[in-house]
């Protein structure tokens, strides 16, 4: 029987679009093969950047679930000691080095109902300068490392440029970018209702969100080991995936030890529906999950509402929601119970829903027959694997078909022979090096606001590589090695723009409509707007003065 609800988001959208192409024959099962596999011309293989993307994932993720990454927010807040300055500047470093280790999307999926939390706990004013300065550090920073963003995995692999050479082109731009940022975040948040000069510290002792101490010392050495590898593997150009992918089961191996030794107790000990806070409805009228986002209310779960778990279109039952931070008094509190709710934001990050309450919209007996095997399943996996249960919930799974998707689409232009005339007038705007890095810089930026980072990447590394650009007597050198960093460049802070311009832009925004914190489409591009074109015009001039020094 087809389904009685639908999901049309970033994960089934491109996949209906491949299906549409391949029934009009406007694409063959070439072009879905090559989207896959990689076509021999492009020098990209789909799968191994997608192995390389999740094995990372799940490395990050099962570290953030020892609670190493509050442990550090907390550590970093008290060491500010009040001023507001200083606490702005240690979050600012924190995001900037968690992006440069892991990369853009755990930062978002970690910082940002951690500093939802924070701001309502200190009562600041606004968390404005903080959550942007979240989100711009986190897709800045993500330019210091081959595997800080999937955009950067696509173009090395077109180019076969390896992790240590990436390294030594971008770590420049990247410390100037971030230098830049911060200068200008200060100069666009300078009033005192954005940095307060002095912002209290909760009373709360960071080792008591560490779940797992013994899991997070792993999680950080499996995490170190692989990007030692990587430094050293790239002399001998070993695929990426080959090496991070036997981390990433290691990684897995011990959560399945983990698991069966009946260890992992983090969200459900950290749950504010398992410490008493009151479950409420908060609008029992509402028709389903979409009505819930639409109208901001907080929801136990973050991952339902995010590009993971996206929403549903029709009807469903209603979500339990908990009373937000902001009406538990922290003053009032004991010590445990401080501690206990400081760490109740990692059991909505981690997307362990609370019982849903009984409500005239269940679905009767005989409708939900047919569910109640797949639901027994799924709770019976739950149960006996409970951490790696809150990792797969987690995991960016939507990434997965829209991102081959868009490989395949990309194939379909290039036999279509768009790619080629696409690669032509590329050739007019590159006369030197210099003109070639600033174009095409700016240029992904805007084509980032238009497909989003990852299909841009995708789409202007096939140009750059097309015959009818590389034979041009413009393609010098100096060039292609501008074109290429341009990109990089673009892809990165392109996703700093809009709302839409990046996957880690619409998984901040869903994280904090749901915590009724959304900040909106125009005020996201306006609060950007002055502060990225600095930045991308400081990050495309290192890149065209190294560009000068080399060639």
């Amino acid at each position: 029987m087809f389904p009685n609800r639908f999901t049309l988001d970033i994960a089934t959208a491109p996949v209906i679009g491949v299906l549409f192409l391949l029934a009009t024959r406007s694409i063959n099962g070439e072009s879905v093969r090559n989207g896959i596999v990689g076509a021999p011309s492009s020098g990209v293989e789909p799968y191994a950047v997608m192995i390389l993307f999740f094995s990372l994932a799940y490395i990050c993720i099962s570290l953030d679930m020892t609670g190493v990454f509050q442990y550090a927010a907390f550590w970093i807040s008290k060491r500010g000691g009040g001023g507001g300055q200083r606490v702005f500047l240690s979050f600012f470093l924190l995001s900037t080095v968690m992006s440069g280790l892991t990369s853009n999307d755990v930062v978002v999926l970690t910082m940002t109902p951690f500093l939802v939390y924070y701001s309502h706990a200190v009562d600041l004013v606004t968390p404005v300068a903080f959550l942007m300065a979240e989100i711009q550090t986190a897709n800045i920073a993500s330019m210091a490392l081959y595997i800080g963003n999937l955009t950067n995995v696509v173009a090395c692999q077109a180019y076969k440029i390896s992790f240590l050479e990436y390294s030594a082109w971008m770590l420049l731009p990247c410390f100037a970018s971030i230098i830049a940022c911060y200068v200008m975040l200060r100069i666009n948040f300078r009033h005192e209702k954005y940095i307060p000069k002095v912002i209290k510290n909760p009373d709360v002792d960071p080792r008591s969100c560490l779940v797992d101490p013994i899991g997070a010392i792993f999680g950080l050495s499996v995490l170190a080991c692989s990007l030692i590898c990587l430094i050293g593997t790239s002399f001998a150009h070993v695929s990426v995936w080959i090496v991070t992918g036997p981390f990433a089961l290691l990684t897995l191996s011990r959560d399945i030890w983990y698991d069966s030794q009946g260890k992992f107790k983090g969200p459900q000990a950290a749950s504010p529906v398992s410490r008493g806070d009151r479950v409420v409805d908060e609008n029992p009228g509402a028709g389903g999950d979409a009505s819930r986002v639409e109208q901001g209310l907080p929801t136990v779960s973050v991952p339902e509402k995010s590009i993971v778990r996206p929403i549903s279109i029709g009807e469903g039952p209603e979500l339990a929601t908990i009373v937000p931070s902001s009406q538990v008094s922290i003053g009032s509190s004991s010590d445990s119970e401080k501690e206990e709710h400081a760490c109740a934001v990692m059991d909505e990050k981690h997307g362990i829903p609370a019982p849903l309450p009984a409500t005239a919209s269940t679905p009767s007996a005989s409708s939900a027959a047919p569910q109640r095997q797949p639901q027994k399943s799924v709770g019976l996996f739950e149960r006996k694997f409970p951490l790696l249960h809150a990792i797969a919930i987690r995991m960016p799974w939507a990434i997965l078909p829209f991102t081959f998707s868009m490989f395949i689409m990309v194939e379909g232009l290039s036999d279509s022979g768009w790619i080629a005339i696409f690669a032509n007038w590329a050739t007019k705007l590159v006369p030197n090096y210099i003109a070639a890095t600033y174009a095409i810089g700016f240029i992904s930026v805007l084509l980032c606001n238009i497909f989003n980072n990852v299909p841009m990447t995708i789409l202007v590394a096939r140009i750059l590589q097309h015959p009818n650009f590389v034979s041009s007597p413009m393609a010098t050198p100096e060039v292609v090695k501008g074109c290429l960093f341009a990109l990089i460049v673009g892809s990165n802070l392109g996703a700093c723009t809009t709302l839409i311009s990046s996957l880690a832009g619409l998984m901040w925004d869903s994280v904090l409509r749901n915590k009724n914190r959304g900040v909106g489409f125009w005020n996201f591009f306006r609060w950007n707007m002055g502060v990225m074109p600095v930045v991308i015009f400081v990050a495309l001039s290192v890149v065209v003065v190294e560009l000068t020094v080399i060639y």
